[in-house]
């Protein structure tokens, strides 16, 4: 089944208002035409301890101004040191080893991970979650526990629209099962450790830089370890710790509704037109092609620029006039670029014509 990229892009905005919600039409719409995960020997990672939090000078921190001007050129990531809140474990595995083998819709644990699932729980105000003993959240703890997690391409492939993501609820409900726990827990040590384990995959989803869905999940994942870990600090009569707290916390959603903000700007849904013959053409106004040329081009997040590749393949193909040769000129840039993710991506939308099916479900997004 071929799926248009826009509902990637689609997918990018509405998560601004509710990634949870859309996260099912999400992998559905990425993993239907992918041949599957492969499958891994999973064994135990290796030991890893994860540093206490980095001190925090109270006298020092800052609330960023995501509103200001100056925030317009930032890098969507947190200003704040999440260092001093949640730092990563020193393991040396990659954390994506295991997670990848829960992908849908071929990997080897898939069914492991429904079944999951299945048992979940209803924990208001969390929702449904894993029961605290859960053998997956015991198994999945020590991978958190890493430094490093990446997908791409060594375990995925980079194939434009058709890039595998992990399966990115499953991901999400060991994290609000971790809150869960936590929440219940009645030692402020265990409490936090759970906590923090959030914020850790959080941090680990968000480390590649390679897709955007997965940056919002990270995102997700850091915002409830926050607010869970404000709630313990502030019951707890840890007004620094609650502080801190609150302004990471406070942090997400400028970066979530910056993140559909950037989609939007260089979305070319809106310009296709059905011509009186039957085919397509691709009115793009020279400001949206110069705002798709300069995020290709100096966007400082990497999933921007992976992102909009999938533009540049759309008006090289489509493009009037000039615009259409320098589209592809672009595109032949990045493809022989320094970072080896977007340029295959660029190479992948060289070599993969956009038919008619594509330019329908980009009409139909709009």
């Amino acid at each position: 089944m071929s799926v248009s990229r826009s509902r990637s892009v689609r997918i990018a905005i509405v998560a601004a208002v509710g990634v949870v919600v859309v996260l099912a039409g999400a992998l559905v719409a990425r993993l239907l035409g992918h041949p599957g995960a492969a499958a891994y020997a999973l064994q135990a990672p290796p030991a890893a301890t994860v540093p206490a939090p980095h001190p925090c000078d109270l006298t020092k921190l800052a609330i960023p101004c995501w509103s200001c001007p100056v925030a317009e050129k930032w890098p969507l990531r947190f200003v704040t040191n999440l260092d001093m809140l949640a730092p990563l474990g020193t393991g040396t595995a990659n954390a994506a080893e295991w997670f990848a083998a829960f992908a849908k819709p071929q990997g080897p644990r898939l069914a492991e991970a429904e079944a999951a699932m299945a048992r979940r729980v209803d924990r208001p105000p969390v929702g449904p979650v894993l029961p605290p003993g859960d053998p997956l959240l015991a198994e999945a703890a020590p991978w958190c526990d890493q430094a490093s997690m990446r997908f791409y391409p060594g375990i995925f492939p980079v194939q434009g629209f058709q890039t595998q993501i992990p399966n990115l609820l499953f991901m999400l409900t060991l994290a609000r099962s971790w809150i869960a726990r936590g929440t219940g827990a009645q030692s402020s040590e265990a409490a936090m450790a759970d906590f923090r384990r959030v914020i850790q995959l959080g941090r680990l989803l968000r480390q590649e830089d390679a897709v955007v869905i997965d940056d919002l999940v990270g995102l997700a994942c850091i915002r409830i370890g926050a607010e869970a870990i404000y709630d313990r600090a502030r019951k707890d009569g840890n007004t620094g710790l609650a502080l801190l707290a609150a302004v990471v916390a406070g942090e997400a959603p400028p970066q979530k509704y910056l993140t559909a903000a950037r989609v939007t700007s260089v979305n070319v849904a809106p310009y296709l037109r059905k011509t009186g013959a039957g085919s397509y053409e691709l009115q793009l106004p020279a400001e949206r092609y110069k705002a798709i040329a300069d995020m290709a081009t100096s966007c400082p997040d990497r999933r921007f620029r992976n992102e909009v590749t999938l533009s540049l393949r759309v008006v090289a193909a489509l493009g009037a006039g000039p615009m259409r040769a320098d589209a592809h000129a672009l595109l032949e840039k990045l493809a022989s670029g320094p970072d080896p993710i977007v340029a295959a991506n660029a190479r992948w939308g060289l070599a993969t014509p956009v038919t008619e099916k594509d330019v329908k479900g980009l009409v139909e997004e709009k």
